[in-house]
């Protein structure tokens, strides 16, 4: 019986795959086109660089993510957590529902992201994000589990889910929207978007925040929404970097090295200090 269940597991993980390709495909070729119109690099689409950004991307819209980490984790704390299930927005239209869902769900991964790069906790998993040189249509998905999980847990399934009480199957239509927003801001393209550039993300606006030069690193931090960088005083308006990446930032181009890399830097961290509170002060 174990067997069965395991097959039409590993069976249901294909069909996830198969559709996720099916629906990723469409904003690459768009992408790819209008890359290719605008002179850019296509070079990079044949590297590993792309190669383990569409890993990334295979891995947590494919269902993998969902069925092996996520769903398990979630289930396990749902009734852990009843005293979050305030369902403030159930009583509202589906439309209401999902503009609150934008624009809450965007705040807080700002404000997030923020501390993503103020904690070291945080950074050393979200560093993986920052270690692709070559910015492509998938880098959006660059992210290690962890912070994928804590972002889920936070954001998602806590606040959305549970605070808001939007439920899971009333996702779709923002998920499309993400998903391309999240998919140009990482593409080879100086676009922007005019008066409409101090309320959403464009790809330039967002290309700043990659850029090696450490002025921008706790810049453009918006996901969707760049209101809030104007608002809260971290938007940088100016040309698109030419280099990406965090110089420094010694973390080997493989999927085992990025996924391994940040229990080292904490690990090393953590020595650092377990050190320096071992050593005995000496009198003056």
């Amino acid at each position: 019986m174990a067997d069965v269940v395991m097959q039409l597991r590993l069976w249901e993980l294909m069909r996830s795959a198969a559709r996720a390709i099916l629906y990723l495909l469409p904003f690459l070729v768009a992408v790819y086109v209008c890359e290719r119109r605008a002179g850019a690099d296509r070079a990079r689409y044949w590297t590993r660089h792309f190669l383990n950004d569409a890993a990334y991307t295979l891995f947590y819209w494919g269902g993998f993510y969902n069925v092996l980490i996520f769903a398990a984790l979630a289930n396990l704390a749902e009734p852990r957590l009843d005293f979050l299930k305030l369902n403030l927005l159930t009583g509202l239209s589906w439309p209401l529902q999902l503009a609150c869902w934008w624009v809450i769900g965007d705040f807080l991964t700002y404000w997030l992201h923020r501390l993503q790069h103020r904690w070291g906790f945080l950074w050393a998993f979200h560093s993986v994000h920052h270690t692709q040189q070559r910015l492509n249509t998938f880098t959006a998905y660059r992210r290690h589990p962890i912070e994928k999980l804590i972002t889920d847990f936070v954001v998602f399934f806590g606040i959305i889910q549970l605070v808001l009480g939007i439920a899971t199957r009333q996702w779709l239509p923002l998920t499309v929207i993400m998903t391309g927003f999240q998919v140009l801001q990482h593409a080879e393209l100086d676009w922007r978007y005019g008066p409409l550039e101090k309320l959403f993300v464009s790809p330039a606006f967002h290309a700043v925040h990659h850029s090696t030069d450490e002025r921008y690193y706790t810049k453009n931090f918006g996901q969707m929404l760049s209101l809030w960088d104007f608002l809260f005083g971290t938007a940088v308006e100016t040309k698109r970097p030419s280099r990406y990446g965090v110089d420094g930032l010694d973390m080997a181009e493989s999927l085992p090295a990025q996924i391994v890399a940040p229990f080292r830097y904490l690990w090393r961290g953590y020595a650092v200090r377990r050190k320096a509170l071992d050593t005995p002060v000496r009198p003056a």
